[in-house]
């Protein structure tokens, strides 16, 4: 923008004080013209940069609150109590055996049961398979009701 400003009275003054000539008034001119539409375009791409940028901020924020409602109803198919719900996500999320226990002020062991009937109920043979199933229907069937597992 300055650099516009700059041109724009570098020339008037030029052609006031007509102290260069027509030549270097007209390219002066030119150059003035190529970065004011640059900057012009700049700035349309950068609105509309931001604008994309919002419209994905709230598609994300849509999606997470649309996966967290499909974890939610298969955690519920699958017959999680509300307690193996809360340790399925805190898995999902990679949190440690004892970081959920620390979290839950619980023993790590009784966390490890917890899991393992998570794993049963599931079907999932551990926490890698248990995320990947909510993946996998991000990835192949979108948002769509996920199948149960057996």
């Amino acid at each position: 923008m300055t650099a516009t400003l700059f041109f724009a009275y570098d020339i008037a003054a030029d052609v006031r004080d007509a102290s260069e000539s027509m030549l270097h008034v007209a390219v002066e001119s030119v150059v003035f013209l190529a970065v004011s539409a640059m900057l012009f375009a700049e700035l349309r791409r950068i609105r509309h940069l931001n604008r994309a940028i919002s419209s994905e901020q709230a598609k994300t924020a849509r999606l997470s609150g649309q996966l967290w409602t499909v974890m939610r109803d298969q955690f519920a198919r699958w017959g999680l109590s509300p307690s193996e719900s809360e340790i399925a996500l805190l898995l999902i999320k990679g949190l440690s055996m004892k970081e959920i226990s620390q979290a839950r002020q619980v023993k790590e062991k009784t966390i490890r049961q917890q899991a393992t009937q998570i794993y049963a109920k599931s079907g999932c043979a551990g926490r890698h398979e248990l995320g990947a199933h909510f993946i996998e229907d991000l990835m192949n069937e979108g948002f769509a009701d996920p199948p149960a597992r057996d």
